[in-house]
């Protein structure tokens, strides 16, 4: 049996979902957000049911941790800094508990899909229907977690946060440009002009790159895998480096003026300048998760 993560002393931070509904339609009054639904009935209704499907889940979750006396925070954003949780509940899709997994140094997560069959839950074990025999199962130490593979992102030698648990691409900032980059992998190097670089994870190798043409890897695997996206094929160019497996040997040289590192999605990402290296390595901290 692992050793018990899971400490019941301290609060658990429960990291909710804000629906596109909510976002855009309840708080920033979007006009051309509420014109669309104005129009278009369908799509209204939609996103109305899927906001009020993800407001139940959250209240479901809430009464239940309230009824077994657990102290809880309520974050949709970054935690309170002097936070130190025994365990991290996310409400929502994938996309909720790739933010909960930033917060997440040593604590266990666990996710609880808001919307199952409409909102990605790769990762969540829970949803509306068994959430309480799931939490029951942690509570009572039932239920172990297990440790998925995290990658430090380095740029020119310095460790970007957040631990990355998905995937990390590499592009120029703006879609319509070609992005220039020497890849070293080992001993073999080249100068490519692509869309850029898709690095991934194992956890990582559902999403992104293997929507790119990328391979899934088993979560067991404690490897990453590179896939350039739609590589320049001038007269006669050829390039040695557009995919493979690595470890700890990957390193990119950025040769775009205007180029960045987007980390687990749009929300966290890092310029980047001409001359500066990504180096992508396996970290020494992974995730524990309920799975």
């Amino acid at each position: 049996m692992a050793e018990r993560e899971l400490d019941l002393g301290k609060p658990i931070l429960v990291v909710a979902k804000k629906s596109f509904y909510e976002v855009y339609g309840l708080e920033r009054k979007d006009p051309s957000f509420l014109a669309v639904l104005a129009q278009d009935t369908a799509f209204a209704d939609d996103l109305k049911q899927s906001h009020e499907e993800n407001r139940t889940a959250v209240e479901m979750v809430q009464e239940y941790l309230s009824n077994r006396g657990l102290t809880f925070v309520m974050s949709t954003t970054a935690p309170p800094p002097d936070l130190d949780p025994g365990l991290i509940i996310s409400v929502g899709g994938d996309g909720t508990l790739l933010a909960a997994s930033h917060c997440a140094e040593n604590t266990p997560v666990v996710g609880v899909n808001s919307r199952p069959g409409r909102s990605i839950g790769h990762f969540c074990p829970a949803d509306r229907s068994n959430f309480r025999r799931v939490l029951d199962s942690i509570f009572s130490f039932r239920r172990e977690p297990r440790e998925l593979m995290r990658m430090d992102l380095l740029v020119n030698g310095v460790r970007k946060p957040p631990l990355v648990l998905n995937d990390v691409l590499f592009a120029a900032s703006s879609p319509a440009v070609t992005t220039t980059y020497r890849i070293r992998h080992g001993l073999v190097e080249d100068h490519q002009r692509s869309s850029g670089v898709w690095i991934a994870t194992p956890a990582g190798s559902t999403a992104g790159v293997h929507a790119a043409g990328g391979r899934k890897m088993p979560l067991s695997e404690k490897k990453m895998q590179f896939l350039v996206r739609e590589p320049y094929r001038g007269k006669g160019l050829t390039y040695q480096l557009e995919r493979g497996i690595f470890s700890d040997d990957l390193a990119i040289t950025n040769l775009t003026p205007d180029a960045a590192a987007f980390v687990d999605g749009a929300r966290i990402s890092y310029r980047l300048a001409y001359g500066d290296v990504i180096e992508p390595r396996p970290s020494q901290t992974p995730l524990k998760i309920y799975l």
